[in-house]
């Protein structure tokens, strides 16, 4: 309901205007920022929270940071965050996206009872494909996030999963929207969630990404 209303809202404010595509690139898209540009971008839903830096370093390349959470497993992430330009035509705009940084499970299990504590690093590679409509912005994103864990005696994880996100320019450097997801996570050795595995992943959230310059 919240995300449903976030869009409805993103959708109005936009109805006003005189129907051309929203100027401002996404951290969530395939197009990058431009040298210079710097945005920051809020995540928050099921079941995950996030914040973002990202900063164009070149007319291809942004480079940025990202903190995240998940609150239902507690699982934490803070690391790097890498985009690079492949293609684009009109307003298609096609990358291949990246992040990489240290990881921790501090071991939920209110909802998952397979879950356990750990602590490892994850490299999460992706691609991510735009496409600016009249209203706003839609991206089509997959990644496949592995996660290496040194406690317990070690494991690994290997996931996938699809995105699909829209977003509107409210108004002057704001952006918001929402986005939807499914994919699976596959464990093992001593990895959380080994006695699990696979696990379905699902992504139900919602989106603020703020122009700085």
């Amino acid at each position: 309901m919240v995300l449903a209303a976030l869009l409805a809202l993103s959708l109005a404010a936009s109805g006003g205007s005189t129907g051309s595509p929203p100027s401002l690139p996404s951290v969530h898209g395939g197009e990058t920022l431009g040298p210079g540009a710097a945005e920051l971008a809020f995540v928050a839903g099921f079941s995950t929270l996030s914040a973002s830096y990202l900063q164009g370093v070149g007319e291809a390349t942004d480079y940025g940071a990202q903190l995240e959470a998940d609150w239902l497993t507690g699982e934490l992430f803070a690391g790097g965050l890498y985009r690079s330009l492949q293609w684009r035509s009109g307003g298609l705009a096609f990358a291949a996206r990246a992040r990489a940084g240290l990881y921790a499970d501090l071991g939920a299990t209110w909802a998952l009872s397979a879950n356990r504590s750990a602590a490892g690093a994850q490299l999460a590679p992706g691609l991510v494909l735009s496409a600016r409509v009249s209203r706003g912005l839609f991206s089509l994103g997959a990644d496949a996030p592995v996660t290496f864990t040194f406690s317990n005696g070690g494991g690994t994880s290997l996931g996938a999963r699809g995105t699909l996100a829209f977003e509107t320019q409210l108004w002057g450097d704001l952006l918001a929207g929402a986005r939807a997801g499914i994919g699976g996570l596959w464990s093992s050795a001593s990895a959380p969630f080994a006695s699990d595995s696979p696990r379905a992943l699902v992504d139900l959230s919602a989106l603020i990404t703020y122009r700085i310059f």
